[in-house]
């Protein structure tokens, strides 16, 4: 089952797992607003998937696209 949690309520769940973050509830919000992570809309409401926001955190933006999979054959 996903974590899902307001984006404030994700900062403050992030702050508590690593008080020594460096990330602001402002860049968190930049981070959503730009569709890095995925959201839900439930009226005015934005919920963030918690673990997708971990996930992100943890390995970047490495999506791989069409030609990052293409390869010249010799």
């Amino acid at each position: 089952m996903p974590r899902m949690r307001l984006v404030k309520d994700a900062f403050e769940q992030l702050k508590k797992d690593d008080p020594d973050t460096d990330i602001t509830l402002y860049a968190l919000r930049t981070i959503v607003k730009s569709g890095i992570v995925p959201t839900v809309r439930l009226g005015r409401k934005v919920l963030i998937n918690y673990d997708s926001l971990l996930e992100y955190f943890r390995f970047g933006d490495k999506k791989q696209t069409a030609t990052d999979a293409i390869r010249r054959i010799e």
